[in-house]
């Protein structure tokens, strides 16, 4: 937040990253240019951007995070974050019982 906090204001575009003619990155052109770099320079098997926000779901349910709480760090639902990743959360019918 306080790198966000940091940015300066912009009153040309209500888009928080803009590409500099203050519209929407272009998806291909990232890849292309920073994306696909990025990946090749670590030694990463190439995958899509996407691909890192099932990762990042995974890991958070791995580390215990709430489905409430990852649901809204994510920008979905509760609902939704069950339907794809439910199966991934450990014990959670013993863990539910527990809690009762």
């Amino acid at each position: 937040l306080e790198a966000l906090d940091a940015l300066p204001p912009r009153i040309d575009t209500p888009v928080l990253f803009p590409a500099r003619d203050g519209g929407r990155i272009k998806h291909a052109t990232f890849r292309l240019r920073h994306w696909t770099p990025a990946l090749r320079a670590a030694s990463i098997e190439h995958r899509g951007v996407y691909a890192c926000r099932h990762t990042f779901a995974a890991w958070s349910i791995r580390a215990g995070l709430q489905l409430y709480y990852l649901s809204r760090v994510m920008g979905t639902s509760v609902a939704q974050i069950d339907r794809t990743y439910g199966h991934l959360v450990p014990d959670s019918d013993e863990y539910l019982r527990g809690l009762l």
